[in-house]
C-alpha cells in the first residue's frame, strides 16, 4: 500500500474508521449524508465527444493526451478525454485508478472523478477514484496540486493544496477528504514498475497485488500450510505471470476475469 498508516495524527475521530473504509475493512454509517453517485457519463459536458481510455485486466495501459501528457491508466480503470482537448480544455474524467505526468502549459489541466477534483499546470500525480467505491485518494509525486470534491458538500468545500510527500484520503460515504502525509518512494516503486513481495503470506500479497494491479482478489480453500513468500521481484510483469509464479510457489490455481483474480488452494 501508498498508505501508511502510521502517518497519521488521528487528532480527527473520523481518520482511523476511515483508513478501514478505504482498506476495505469495515463498513460503516454515519449521520452524515452520503454524496451523490457519479459515473463517467454524467461528468462529462453535454454536446462534447469524448474518447474513451480503458485499462486491461492485470497490466497498465499507457495513454499519451494531446499536449504530450501521458497517462497511465490501471485494470479496470476509464479515462474520457474531450474532443477539444487541444483546444484550451485540459480535462478530463477518470473512474479508476491511474497516474498522470502532465505537461506544463499555461493551460490548467483537470481530472474529474465522481468525488473529487485535481487541477494543476504541470505536474505529477496518482488518483485512484473508483465510482464503484466509497474510498479514493491522490497522491501528489512533485510539483503543486490543489485537490477538491467534485461534488457540493453540506459541510465542507475546502480545497486542499498539496505538495511532495502529501496525499487526499476522501470518503463520501461519511463526506470526508483529509489531507495526510505518505513516502513519495513506494510510488516511485510502482512507477518502476518492478514488484517485489517479501515474507507475505497469501493474504498480505493479495492485498499487495490489489493495489499494485487495480484488481480484487479472491481466495478460496484453506491457505493455511501455504509457504510465506520470502524475496519475490518481478519487473514489468502482467498480473497472469506474477500469479503463474507464485502458484507454482504457493501451490494454487487461479483464474482471472473481469477484473477479478480467483485464488483457489
Amino acid at each position: 500500500m501508498l498508505f501508511k498508516s502510521d502517518t497519521i495524527s488521528c487528532t480527527s475521530p473520523w481518520k482511523p474508521m476511515l483508513v478501514l473504509l478505504l482498506m476495505g475493512g469495515i463498513t460503516f454509517s454515519s449521520c452524515k449524508p452520503a454524496a451523490p453517485v457519479h459515473n463517467n457519463a454524467t461528468l462529462q459536458t453535454p454536446g462534447i465527444k469524448y474518447t474513451t481510455h480503458k485499462g486491461v485486466t492485470g497490466q497498465r495501459t499507457v495513454v499519451t493526451l494531446p499536449d504530450s501528457s501521458q497517462v497511465i491508466l490501471n485494470a479496470a480503470s476509464v479515462l474520457d478525454v474531450p474532443e477539444n482537448y487541444s483546444q484550451g480544455n485540459r480535462s478530463v474524467i477518470l473512474d479508476g485508478d491511474a497516474f498522470f505526468n502532465v505537461t506544463p502549459s499555461s493551460d490548467t489541466f483537470t481530472v474529474t472523478s465522481d468525488k473529487l477534483r485535481a487541477t494543476v499546470l504541470g505536474t505529477a500525480f496518482k488518483m485512484r477514484s473508483f465510482a464503484s467505491q466509497h474510498g479514493a485518494t491522490v497522491y501528489l509525486l512533485h510539483g503543486k496540486i490543489r485537490v477538491s470534491k467534485s461534488y457540493h458538500s453540506p459541510t465542507d468545500n475546502q480545497p486542499e493544496v498539496l505538495e511532495r510527500g502529501q496525499m487526499i484520503l476522501a470518503n463520501n460515504e461519511i463526506d470526508l477528504m483529509e489531507k495526510e502525509t505518505y513516502h513519495p518512494e513506494e510510488l516511485e516503486t510502482w512507477l518502476s514498475d518492478t514488484l517485489t513481495i517479501t515474507n507475505a503470506n497469501p493474504m498480505a500479497i493479495s492485498r499487495v497485488l490489489e493495489d499494485w494491479f487495480g484488481v480484487e482478489v479472491e481466495m478460496k480453500g484453506d491457505a493455511s500450510k501455504a509457504p510465506v513468500i520470502t524475496n519475490a521481484r518481478f519487473f514489468h510483469a502482467t498480473l497472469d505471470e506474477v500469479l503463474h509464479n507464485l502458484g507454482e510457489q504457493q501451490h494454487f490455481k487461479y483464474k482471472i476475469s473481469d477484473n477479478k483474480a480467483t485464488i483457489t488452494f
